[in-house]
């Protein structure tokens, strides 16, 4: 039986985990239908056209950002809490399968359950309301929203996790904090960075890697290079899984050995 990873342990943890919290997450589906449904159902009552295959796609993009983020920053609040930390961490399995029950109710579960419920909510509303002889389509994200989609949502679940066991109160609100402040700070040093180096007026404050906006004598100048997009999802990604790794030592710390 290996000290870190044996799976029949951690079948039975997350069983026993679901057990525990089934209430809990159904009930929090069942609040997510809810704004699915009557905020669909108030933008579809004013829109006075049906919605195409880029506003849905915004709606998923941002609500599956918000949803899973909040839901990941609650998903070890047992460890900021007294009367509930001990009784976790004294638990017979180790820290990684703690760890990987909370990543995979988080990461792999919630992707599955939102999206169901997204496109499920979507073709309630399809048949809300008609718009003469103008059909409305529900459309799927294509393979480069999928993409983004994938590395924007693996890189901020990481921090989301990293705050959840950084923090023992107001995980997500601490942790949107930083992020926006870290955030703003990049792109100040980023474009101070890039002033200094062309001594061109910037029009855009772009991120690191995604490309250069600037004017020089009266023209606007955009530069790209074909493999910025392929750079931005690998540094994310590489960012994610540290920020994973750092979360695990940071609940390693919380556990008796």
């Amino acid at each position: 039986m290996s000290k870190y990873f044996f799976f029949q342990r951690f079948l039975r943890l997350l069983i026993k985990h679901s057990a525990e919290h089934y209430r809990t997450y159904l009930m929090s589906t069942a609040v997510l239908v809810g704004v699915m449904l009557f905020g669909g159902g108030f933008l579809f009552v004013l829109m006075p056209d049906p919605p195409d295959a880029g506003f849905q796609n915004v709606c998923f993009v941002m609500l599956l950002l918000l949803s899973g983020t909040m839901f990941t920053s609650t998903i070890f609040s047992d460890f900021g809490e007294k009367n509930k930390a001990s009784a976790v961490i004294i638990l017979p399995a180790t820290t990684l399968e703690k760890f990987l029950v909370g990543w995979l109710y988080s990461y792999v579960l919630f992707i599955l359950v939102y999206t169901l419920v997204f496109f499920t909510a979507l073709y309630g509303l399809a048949n809300f309301r008609t718009w003469g002889n103008r059909a409305f389509m529900i459309s799927s994200p294509g393979r480069d929203v999928l993409i983004a989609v994938f590395t924007l949502y693996s890189f901020l679940h990481a921090v989301a996790l990293f705050g959840a066991m950084a923090f023992k109160r107001l995980h997500f609100i601490k942790t949107a904090f930083l992020f926006f402040l870290a955030y703003a700070v990049l792109l100040l040093l980023n474009y101070l960075f890039l002033h200094q180096l062309t001594g061109a007026q910037f029009v855009h404050v772009d991120v690191p890697f995604a490309g250069l906006s600037l004017m020089s004598d009266g023209r606007y100048y955009v530069v790209e290079n074909a493999s910025s997009a392929t750079v931005v999802v690998v540094v994310s990604l590489v960012v994610s899984l540290l920020l994973w790794a750092s979360a695990y030592y940071k609940m390693k710390e919380k556990q008796v050995v």
